[in-house]
This record gives structure tokens, C-alpha cells and sequence, in this order.
């Protein structure tokens, strides 16, 4: 019964997180749709899934086909003539290269606003990350200026973003011998000043005890440090201060996106670092199963993932047939169908191919 109740159990997460990917898959789609639709392009199906339809319906007024489909990793806005000639001015090729240009964008800034709208409501209901002051020395020459509680909204008036362990660390690496912190004290943001003065090192224990550091001569350790020890929390917000925050987290995760993408193509992170759908739906089921404002997060990351992702120009991709539109926008002249359409449809099948071997690399070095 145990093993029976764990398979469900573990079952349930990964149809949660299958569910999950699959609705900000049909979100983009339904950018490219939405905006196709309002600038007139002929749109023949809008489908949720692929493989074979088992479910068909065709609108009456607008003549779109929307159809589920059994395999839910994917979903398509499918206009007409994307990769071919036609003589309806309503055709996608036909239509003006800034039209396309803003029906391809679309996608990616739905995905961008699904993230805004997920961490403005995860950072009111729930909380946002932050760095809460857990000790401050006591000869810190900040001991009667911080509290016990203080979380720290901004360092030098820049905002404080968490997604990684050490973004708090690096963040303060860089500052001087005074900065400027805005924190938040019992609901209230307030403004402090701290500098650095002679501590003695030593950690504190779960009952506030300090234990000093010594040296091999048993003498006290000290440092020049601003004195104080924290713990990352989650701090909720009032709606508002959640809405602003979001859009500076939102712009940070994409930083983070194209950081990490960058260091996957110089080396210096392997590639067992990468993943393709199965890694994607395994490190979404995990969050799952630790709550759901772990699980939040990570939607917020793969949805600003699938948006800075779509927007690379690479063949296939919602970027590279932008750059075809910018190409004949700024020429006068389109490249001819038969050519990008060959790029595309290589460039598909080069990215199914390196999302199956991310995912088996993944498993034979590091596992799931």
C-alpha cells in the first residue's frame, strides 16, 4: 500500500507539473493568436498538444479549427501560408513585416507577463525571498540601528532579488564601507545606513548564543565587517509593492536565463547542467512536491525561460523568423519561402535532437 500510495503520490506531481508546462505553452500560443487575430491574419487552427486530433471543433464566424491533441508538451497557432507563397492578403507572408514582427514577439511577452502576474501574487500571498536579519553583533557598530526581522528590500537603492543561494552574497561583495539598505520593519519600508566596524567572527546558534572564532593561539578572530548574520525568509507585500518588485524580478530571472546560457556555451558550466523536456517536467514535479510557492517559482522561471528562449535566433525558433522579417523589412526584399523554410525545418529537427540528448546526458551523468 506504501509503495502504491508513493507511485501516486509521485504520479500526481508529475501530471501537476505536466499541466503546468503545458499551460504556459498555450499561453504563448494564445499571444500569437491573440495578436494575429487583431491584425487580421488568416489563423487556421490554434491546437493544445500534438500528434493526431481526438477532439476538433471549427468556429463559426471566425473559421478556426481548435483541437486537443494527446501529447501535452506543445501546442500551435498554425496561419495561413507561414512557410509558403499565397494569393490571400490575409496569408502570414503576405502581410507587412512589422505586423508579423509584432505577431511572432507575442508569444514570448505573454510568457513575460504570465511571470509578472505569477510573482506579483506569489510575493502578496506568499512572500518574496529576501535576506531577514537573523543576529547583529555586539559590537557591531550597527547593533542599535538593525533589528532582529529587518528584510532587505534594496542595497545602495538597487533591489534585492533572490533566486540562487548566493545572489544575496554577490550582491554585497561589491559594496564599499557604508551602504545604503532599504528594509522592511513590521509592514513598513524604512531606510538605513550601515558601516563597517571591528567585529569579533563566531556564529550564532538557534538560541541566539554566540560562540567566537579562535586561532590556534585561542585567541578571538575579528574582521571588518558590517556585523550581522541572515537567514532568507519570505516576506509578503502589500499588492502593490508586489506588482512594482515583480518587474525588476522578472528582468533579474531573464538575466539569470542568459547568463547560464552563455556559460553553457563557453564551458564553463557542463552540459549535464541542461535539459530538455523530461528534465524540465522532472525539476517541475520536485518543486511540486515541496509546495506550492516553490512550485510558483519555478513557473515563473520556466515561463520566463520559454520567453527569452523563443526569442534566440535560432532556426525554427520565434527569433529566427524575426530576424527573417527584419531582413526583409530593412532590404525591400524577402528571402525566398523555399530557403527558410528548409532553415526551419533543419533547425527543428537539430533542436528536437539536442533536447533528446540533453535529457539522456543529463541522465547517464547526474540522473533526475
Amino acid at each position: 500500500m506504501l509503495i502504491a500510495a508513493t507511485f501516486l503520490q509521485s504520479a500526481g506531481y508529475i501530471a501537476i507539473a505536466i499541466g503546468a508546462l503545458l499551460a504556459m505553452i498555450v499561453i504563448h500560443e494564445f499571444g500569437h493568436y491573440l495578436a494575429g487575430r487583431l491584425l487580421g491574419f488568416k489563423i487556421l487552427e490554434f491546437s493544445i498538444g500534438f500528434g493526431p486530433a481526438i477532439f476538433k471543433r471549427k468556429g463559426k464566424k471566425n473559421g478556426v479549427v481548435f483541437s486537443i491533441r494527446p501529447f501535452p508538451l506543445g501546442g500551435s497557432c498554425q496561419f495561413l501560408s507561414e512557410d509558403a507563397s499565397s494569393d490571400d492578403p490575409s496569408a502570414f507572408n503576405n502581410k507587412e513585416p512589422w505586423k508579423r514582427l509584432i505577431v511572432l514577439f507575442a508569444g514570448a511577452f505573454f510568457n513575460f507577463i504570465a511571470a509578472l502576474i505569477i510573482i506579483t501574487l506569489i510575493f502578496t500571498f506568499y512572500g518574496q525571498l529576501l535576506p531577514t536579519i537573523s543576529n547583529v553583533y555586539d559590537d557591531s557598530s550597527n547593533k542599535e540601528i538593525l533589528l532582529e526581522g529587518d528584510a532587505i528590500l534594496t542595497i545602495n537603492g538597487k533591489q534585492m532579488n533572490i533566486v540562487m543561494a548566493d545572489d544575496f552574497q554577490e550582491a554585497f561583495s561589491n559594496v564599499n564601507n557604508t551602504v545604503e539598505l532599504g528594509v522592511l520593519r513590521n509592514g513598513k519600508i524604512i531606510k538605513l545606513t550601515l558601516t563597517k566596524s571591528e567585529c569579533v567572527l563566531g556564529s550564532y546558534d538557534e538560541n541566539g548564543v554566540f560562540t567566537p572564532e579562535l586561532d590556534e593561539s585561542g585567541n578571538e578572530q575579528t574582521a571588518f565587517m558590517f556585523g550581522f548574520t541572515s537567514a532568507i525568509t519570505a516576506q509578503r507585500l502589500n499588492f502593490f509593492h508586489a506588482l512594482g518588485r515583480s518587474f525588476s524580478f522578472s528582468f533579474f530571472l531573464v538575466g539569470k536565463i542568459l547568463e547560464a546560457f552563455a556559460m553553457l556555451f563557453t564551458g564553463k558550466i557542463g552540459l549535464e547542467n541542461a535539459g530538455g523536456p523530461i528534465t524540465t517536467i522532472s525539476l517541475m514535479s520536485t518543486a511540486a512536491s515541496s509546495g506550492f510557492a516553490v512550485f510558483s517559482y519555478v513557473i515563473c522561471l520556466i515561463s520566463a525561460n520559454l520567453a527569452v528562449m523563443n526569442l534566440m535566433p535560432l532556426p525554427a525558433l520565434d527569433g529566427s523568423r524575426m530576424v527573417f522579417c527584419l531582413i526583409e523589412w530593412i532590404f525591400k526584399k524577402p528571402v525566398k519561402k523555399s530557403i527558410e523554410a528548409a532553415i526551419h525545418v533543419t533547425g527543428f529537427f537539430l533542436l528536437i535532437g539536442f533536447a533528446v540528448f540533453a535529457d539522456v546526458f543529463r541522465i547517464f551523468t547526474v540522473g533526475l
